[in-house]
């Protein structure tokens, strides 16, 4: 079936591990952040590597388990609560944020990435549903886009229905006639099936897919199999 039979005139896509590779964004943003944390409370880098810190960020969930919806904001708080403990300055709390964000934006696109969105922004409204804090303008590509939402205390994260559906609205595209594609079962196909929109799974990794979801309309290894499921693209 192609997307021409689906009836889809709008696409949404997950970001992290299905335009790019997550892993090795994080891992730099993270060291740019702890370097930058050397410099200004080396006291907490004395009892703390990379990997207690990320267990201390993710202790935070324990007594505020919203901010598991806003990495930015957990970010945020993670910093503040690093420069109290060990007598940094607070008020460099946004700085350091800054200093990770700008970090998190230097990603490396699968190989298909750009002229797969490129192509296909010619034919369809694209939009991006992010649980993470990528920001397509400073990657350079928020052109190709006609909307782009990240989870946020205000708008939960997937797979909660709001943050599709307001996709939905800001495309102009009822549910039955958007695409999601996305590498993630359970927050990118359940999430979006929940609300009515057609879900194709990304699965750049040969993953199996987990039993207890129900299947994707589609199954894609990259955006080159996309392509060749639209007829007015295919070549």
């Amino acid at each position: 079936m192609n997307l021409a039979q689906m009836g889809i005139n709008a696409i949404t896509f997950d970001l992290d591990d299905t335009l790019w590779p997550c892993d090795p964004v994080i891992s730099h943003a993270e060291s740019v952040y702890i370097e930058w944390l050397s410099q200004i409370c080396p006291a907490a880098l004395e009892d703390n590597d990379a990997q207690a810190l990320r267990a201390m960020r993710g202790a935070m969930l324990d007594s505020r388990p919203e901010l598991a919806t806003d990495v930015s904001e957990w970010r945020r708080e993670a910093t503040r609560q690093l420069l109290v403990q060990y007598g940094g300055d607070e008020s460099r709390t946004e700085e350091g944020f800054r200093v990770f964000h700008q970090a998190r934006q230097q990603v490396t696109f699968y190989d298909e990435v750009l002229g797969g969105l490129q192509d296909l922004s010619f034919h369809y409204r694209l939009g991006s549903i992010t649980n993470g804090n990528a920001d397509l303008a400073i990657i350079g590509v928020e052109h190709l886009f006609d909307s782009a939402l990240y989870a946020t205390l205000e708008l939960p994260a997937k797979p909660a229905a709001d943050i599709f559906l307001r996709a939905c609205e800001e495309l102009g595209a009822s549910p039955q006639s958007v695409l999601h594609v996305g590498d993630n079962a359970y927050t990118d196909i359940e999430g979006a099936r929940q609300v009515g929109c057609r879900t194709a799974w990304i699965n750049r990794g040969g993953l199996v897919y987990p039993d207890d979801v129900a299947p994707a309309d589609l199954n894609i290894e990259s955006l080159t199999d996309l392509l060749a499921l639209a007829p007015q693209i295919a070549r």
